[in-house]
């Protein structure tokens, strides 16, 4: 049988069919292969911005699968608008689940002090807390500004913010005493606060009360943070670093007076526990942030509190807040306890004993 030529006409309509076709099945199973591929480049890419790396392929694609979850959640709250205050954004966090997450950098638990230890006291009924008392609070005060606060430090996968909560007030309040901002060790703290205090969480007042105790903390550069606990190293040095000394520690439980922690706030860096379980917490990047109304219940986080302020752009009244993960704008005026329960607790070195 004699070939049937085929116009050139025909041969271009067929293969525009074809190119159709593969289209419409690519859509029909919402074009995997292509997603895969551009979330494997953007992980790629988040990999080389932190220095990331993995033990082997199998992990590596475990933990894209995380990142790329993470991702999805990330773009498609941004993409949500609304009454939103905060935009979030991927971070070295981002290829963690939300268990992994608290697990490694949470890390806050409350040990009620010993009754020789108690310099505790309770603000209520709208009052300051007795550190504060008839002082004008002024409406903004920001402790980075003011040179009082080192550098965002990174606690690893350690859940020692209660260290790093503890030594940044310190940090903040040996400056406001001398003028001298020096960074102090975490790793000290860590490795010698004892008891249940560990990286898999610790108490803050525990913290403030070793630091007062030691006569001085010494400097990160002397005794610097590896990540993981250790044995006390502290009494190796010829004398504490008595250029950081302080003399006691104390805490207060606010029931929610943010008033009250506004006036704390307003005479030094100030340490708070807050609830970091929430998804967006730990992608916050910019803006005020401001929990789901049930966020509070479950106190994790160690934060110092640097200041407090309102947003130029009219997005609300703000605690400035520092951890590990960076610093940010946390919303005031929130449910009991504060957003997140962040008037719940609040701890502080001082100058007397």
């Amino acid at each position: 049988m004699a070939r049937v030529p085929v116009s050139r006409h025909l041969r271009v309509a067929l293969l525009a069919l074809l190119v159709v076709a593969v289209a419409a099945a690519a859509a029909a199973r919402g074009d995997q292969p292509r997603r895969g591929h551009s979330m494997a480049a953007r992980h790629e890419r988040w990999m080389a911005r932190f220095g990331r790396a993995y033990a082997d392929a199998a992990e590596k694609a475990r933990r894209m699968e995380v990142f790329a979850a993470n991702a999805e959640r990330v773009d498609a709250a941004n993409r949500a608008g609304g009454d939103r205050t905060y935009t979030l954004g991927l971070n070295q966090f981002s290829d963690l689940t939300d268990d992994e997450f608290a697990r490694t950098h949470l890390g806050y638990s409350w040990a009620p002090p010993p009754p020789s230890h108690r310099h505790g006291h309770r603000a209520e009924n709208g009052t300051a807390a007795a550190a504060a008392d008839d002082t004008d609070v002024p409406d903004s005060v920001d402790w980075r500004a003011r040179g009082a606060v080192t550098e965002v430090k990174n606690q690893r996968s350690c859940g020692s913010c209660w260290a790093f909560a503890a030594v940044a007030a310190t940090e903040g309040l040996v400056q406001l005493a001398t003028g001298n901002l020096v960074s102090l060790s975490e790793q000290q703290v860590l490795d010698c606060t004892g008891g249940a205090n560990t990286c898999s969480g610790g108490d803050v007042s525990a913290a403030l009360r070793y630091i007062a105790a030691s006569g001085g903390l010494q400097t990160e550069a002397a005794y610097a943070y590896g990540g993981q606990q250790g044995a006390c190293r502290a009494g190796g040095f010829a004398a504490p670093n008595s250029a950081a000394a302080v003399g006691g520690a104390r805490w207060a439980r606010l029931y929610g007076d943010e008033g009250a922690l506004q006036a704390l706030a307003a005479g030094q860096p100030v340490v708070v526990v807050v609830e970091a379980s929430e998804p967006d917490f730990r992608h916050y990047r910019s803006g005020v942030y401001a929990g789901s109304a049930a966020c509070g219940r479950r106190l994790n986080h160690a934060v110092t509190v640097v200041g407090y302020g309102a947003a130029a752009d009219g997005g609300g009244e703000y605690w400035l807040g520092e951890n590990q993960g960076g610093g940010g704008g946390v919303a005031r005026g929130g449910a009991a306890g504060g957003n997140c329960g962040i008037a719940t607790y609040a701890f502080y070195p001082t100058m007397d004993s």
